[in-house]
C-alpha cells in the first residue's frame, strides 16, 4: 500500500485482534456487496409527478431571474 492513509490502515490494523480484524472484513464486504447491488434510479422517476403538469419552467425562471436572461441574450 503506498498512500499515507493506507500505511495508517496497516499500522491500525496491527493493533486489533484476529477476531476484530474479521468483523472489520466482514463490515467492509458487506458495504462493498451493498454498493454493487444498488443501482442508480432514473432521475424522471424520482421527480416525476412532483410538480403541478401547469407550471410553465420558462416563465418561473423569468420571473426569478428578473430579466436576466433577456440582458445576457443581448449580449451575444
Amino acid at each position: 500500500m503506498s498512500s499515507p492513509v493506507l500505511n495508517q490502515i496497516e499500522a491500525l490494523l496491527d493493533d486489533l485482534t484476529r477476531e476484530e480484524q474479521l468483523r472489520l472484513i466482514e463490515e467492509i464486504a458487506g458495504r462493498l456487496r451493498q454498493t454493487e447491488t444498488r443501482q442508480p434510479q432514473s432521475l424522471y422517476g424520482i421527480w416525476r409527478d412532483q410538480f403541478p403538469a401547469d407550471v410553465d419552467i420558462d416563465e418561473d425562471l423569468k420571473e426569478i431571474r428578473g430579466g436576466e436572461a433577456k440582458s445576457d441574450a443581448t449580449r451575444d
